[in-house]
């Protein structure tokens, strides 16, 4: 067996296996022809009384998530999703800690890697089928050049979406934002790219966005979904976009509509801060 074969084993072994926390991806290995086998030793980063210890601790750890355990997978997706937005923040200050399970559990940081890992562990946990991908992505805020990226496939009802926390907590505001929750290929085929073969996220119309009435396909929409959440209290509004057109003026447009949805409604100006997602047309739309 080639050598690159058996380092894409090891790797995927170690992302399906987030507790594998200790193990390295360098491994050593010896052919056996005598018996067409290939014998290979893995590298591990810590000592065993390190690993019991930990492994320990991060199964109590997981312990916070049994209170949606009786939920919907959707519930749990979402307690997961917003337990990761409100708890940990993105940071490579510990090295390779950040790349695994440990970044998040013992730091409260982690890189993309880490942060995937974590979701999935937790979703594990709580019976959620899903896994790990890696490819490359631009990142939301500055729509930069494509970079290496980890994130999340997750199975509902049977169904797979793709999930990507890390990309949901760099656009996150004052709310928790769901830019990248359960969506489908087509949603994100203009700014990923997958490095494995995945299984086929096919159904559009079920990501968080869509199922909760939070997508405008017109400029009416928009001031009606608007003028709702403001008249309801709301100060915090959450929109996606759909059926662009004039994208360069785009966030000019929605600031002079939710002004003048506030006035319409409070009969005085508001300043109103927008927080935009071009890559996903989500914008969040403060009132202060």
């Amino acid at each position: 067996m080639p050598v690159n074969e058996i380092s894409m084993i090891v790797d995927c072994v170690r992302l399906d296996n987030p507790l594998f926390f200790y193990v390295s991806s360098t491994f050593n290995y010896v052919k056996d022809l005598s018996k067409n086998k290939c014998i290979v030793r893995l590298d591990y980063k810590y000592p065993r009384s390190f690993v019991r210890q930990t492994t320990n601790t991060i199964m109590t750890y997981l312990r916070v998530f049994d209170t949606v355990k009786s939920g919907s997978d959707v519930d749990k997706e979402i307690y997961v999703h917003d337990y990761c937005l409100n708890n940990f923040h993105y940071d490579n200050s510990f090295g390779d800690d950040s790349h695994s399970i440990l970044g998040p559990i013992l730091n409260k940081t982690a890189v993309c890697e880490g942060i995937a890992k974590f979701v999935k562990l937790s979703l594990d946990h709580l019976g959620v089928r899903n896994l790990v991908v890696c490819g490359k992505a631009r990142n939301p805020i500055d729509n930069s050049t494509l970079e290496r990226h980890a994130w999340n496939i997750v199975f509902v009802e049977g169904r797979a979406y793709h999930l990507d926390v890390t990309f949901d907590m760099t656009v996150k505001g004052k709310v928790n934002r769901y830019d990248y929750f359960n969506l489908a290929d087509e949603d994100i085929k203009d700014e990923r790219t997958i490095i494995s073969n995945t299984p086929a996220c096919s159904t559009i119309g079920n990501d968080y966005m869509t199922v909760n009435a939070l997508v405008a396909n017109s400029p009416t929409e928009l001031e009606k979904m608007i003028g709702t959440a403001l008249r309801s209290g709301k100060k915090n509004v959450l929109v996606k976009l759909k059926n662009i057109k004039d994208t360069a003026t785009i966030a000019d447009k929605v600031m002079v509509i939710a002004q003048q949805q506030y006035g319409s409604i409070y009969n005085r100006d508001v300043t109103v801060a927008i927080n935009y997602n071009p890559s996903q047309w989500v914008f969040e739309l403060n009132f202060v």
